[in-house]
């Protein structure tokens, strides 16, 4: 069985909130903290200490679950960039595609029950240019799925992309998902 770099997975998206609002709170708390001991003489060293240890801990822990989504895109996408830079997709362009990809689905009436099974194939534009000059850069093609939590890297491979070109993006959904479709753009009309 073949085991996909994921992308986006609904269980790591609610782990970051939960850290984020976790650190919101010590944030606060320290700030409340350090306020109350400004007017007191003596006051509560290791309390602050604790807090400020917390709060690095929890920092730490946000930065080692979102470093470990990117590390594996990051390694795919390399194998498929070699040393190409300059026009072609990273992590963090393939994590935010995967959520304009969930916000279509979205705005398109598509329910969540039926999303999985959606796959998307994309290529990044080329350089914009003025003049019509004739080139072509390194890009990426990659290919993503919708799974039940999130999205998946199926493929990627280097490509390449000519002067003024658009970029190529094709959704294709699975049937339940296209009836979702025509059932929101038909909302309100009779036949």
């Amino acid at each position: 069985m073949t085991i996909y770099p994921i992308i986006t997975s609904r269980k790591i998206e609610d782990q970051l909130l939960k850290l984020h609002y976790e650190i919101e709170e010590l944030e606060d708390e320290l700030r409340s903290t350090q306020a109350s001991e400004r007017g007191l003489e003596n006051g509560q060293p290791n309390h602050v200490a604790n807090l400020q240890s917390n709060l690095q801990q929890k920092k730490f822990e946000k930065f080692e679950l979102k470093l470990s989504i990117s590390s594996g895109l990051a390694a795919a996408l390399a194998l498929a960039n070699g040393r190409a830079r300059a026009h072609t997709i990273c992590a963090e362009r393939l994590i935010n595609l995967a959520h304009e990809c969930e916000d279509l689905f979205e705005a398109r009436g598509i329910r969540v029950k039926n999303r999985p099974g959606g796959i998307v194939h994309f290529r990044p534009g080329g350089k914009r240019s003025p003049h019509s000059q004739i080139g072509r850069s390194i890009t990426t093609y990659v290919v993503m799925r919708r799974v039940s939590d999130g999205w998946r890297l199926v493929h990627a491979e280097r490509d390449f992309c000519y002067v003024n070109q658009r970029e190529f993006r094709e959704i294709t959904v699975q049937p339940a998902a296209h009836k979702d479709i025509i059932r929101h753009a038909t909302r309100g009309f009779r036949g």
